[in-house]
């Protein structure tokens, strides 16, 4: 590659960084935020769908799927105790029960903390409005006090 090719690409390279690049600013007429950007809002029906399903369809499911495979699986521990294979089996079964038991804890966080995200965001908007309320921007040029 000859000397100028790389400096052309350089160089190109550069300008593209250079249109992309995005400055905060004032907000144009019409409204705040990026051209197409909307305002953060929440989903409550979408919530409560999800709440929902939290609930009762995926703890049960995971239930059913958690130990579909406990029958089976203490038979093969049976028929092969005394073997590693028997006291591998257990340890994997052991570790399976441990998942499970996990992933049902995790599913009943996501549960409460959508059941609170409505109220959260609400909190957040009402602090920032009160903070931006006491703001004293005192006293302006051209404005008799």
């Amino acid at each position: 590659m000859a000397w100028d090719e790389w400096e052309q690409l350089k160089a190109d390279a550069l300008a593209r960084r250079q249109n992309w690049m995005q400055l905060d600013s004032a907000a144009e007429a019409g409204g705040g935020g990026a051209a197409g950007a909307s305002d953060l809002k929440t989903n409550k029906a979408g919530n409560d769908t999800a709440v929902k399903a939290l609930q009762g369809e995926l703890p049960q499911g995971t239930d059913k799927a958690g130990s579909y495979a406990d029958g089976s699986t203490a038979t093969a521990v049976r028929e092969f105790s005394g073997w590693q294979t028997g006291a591998g089996l257990k340890d994997a079964h052991d570790e399976w029960e441990l998942q499970v038991k996990n992933l049902k804890a995790r599913l009943g966080q996501d549960k409460a903390a959508l059941e609170d995200s409505h109220e959260h965001l609400q909190y957040v908007d009402y602090g920032v409005g009160s903070r931006t309320a006491q703001i004293n921007a005192g006293p302006h040029q051209g404005r008799e006090v």
